[in-house]
C-alpha cells in the first residue's frame, strides 16, 4: 500500500494514504467542533486542511504528502496544531492513534 510523507523542519514521517485521509477527517472534525473557541487567526487552518484534503484527492498514491512548514511558521499555531491532534487522538479509532502520534512525535522532535 502507498505512503505518503508527513514532512516539518527538516524531518519526515510516513504514513499510508488511506490512514492519511482518515486523519485529515478527524483533524477536520476536531476543529469543526472547536470552530467557536478558535479566534478567527485560526482561518489558516480550515485553509490548511482544505490543502491537504484536495492533495489527498488529487495527487497519485504516493504522492499525497502534508508539508507542515508551511502553515506552522509561528509558535502559537504549532502549539494550537498539536492540541487539536491531541483532541484528534483521543477521540480517533484504536486505528488511528499510531497515525495521528506519529505526527505530534514528529512536531515535538
Amino acid at each position: 500500500m502507498a505512503q505518503s510523507a508527513i514532512r516539518y523542519a527538516q524531518r519526515t514521517r510516513y504514513i499510508q494514504d488511506a490512514q492519511l485521509g482518515a486523519v485529515i477527517q478527524s483533524l477536520f472534525k476536531i476543529v469543526d467542533q472547536n470552530t467557536t473557541k478558535l479566534s478567527t487567526e485560526s482561518e489558516w487552518l480550515f485553509k490548511a486542511i482544505s490543502e491537504w484534503w484536495s492533495d489527498f484527492e488529487d495527487m497519485p498514491p504516493g504522492l499525497k504528502d502534508v508539508e507542515l512548514d508551511k502553515w506552522l511558521t509561528v509558535a502559537s499555531r504549532k502549539e494550537l496544531f498539536i492540541g487539536l491532534l491531541g483532541e484528534a487522538y483521543k477521540q480517533c479509532d484504536e486505528n488511528l492513534k499510531g497515525e495521528i502520534f506519529k505526527i505530534i512525535e514528529l512536531l515535538q522532535d
